[in-house]
């Protein structure tokens, strides 16, 4: 009985990973917003292009680790460096799951 139950807590867990990264906010696309949007200078895999020269490498483990979603945020809504803020062209909503994109590479 131990067994089913650790199983059954084991499967909960892992469909539960493999479902999170897409739909994180209000039932949002983050990753296909973020391909949409972001992809162009941060790269699909999250490492910057050439025109986004000086930002973070979002799968780099430091820079994950050094950021936090709220600043993520922060960053698409006003904009930082040379990217013009997303405020008015994406909804709150939008723009927090692909911050939860973002994080969760």
């Amino acid at each position: 009985m131990k067994k089913n139950f650790l199983r059954a807590c084991a499967a909960l867990a892992l469909s539960t990973v493999i479902a999170t990264p897409v739909l994180l906010a209000e039932g949002v696309d983050g990753k296909a917003l973020y391909e949409k949007k972001c992809a162009m200078c941060h790269g699909k895999d999250g490492v910057a292009k050439k025109m986004a020269e000086g930002s973070g490498n979002f799968n780099d483990a430091a820079w994950q680790e050094g950021i936090a979603v709220d600043a993520i945020i922060d960053n698409i809504t006003k904009g930082k460096g040379k990217m013009k803020g997303l405020e008015g062209k994406l909804t709150e909503e939008e723009i927090k799951a692909v911050a939860e994109y973002v994080k969760s590479m």
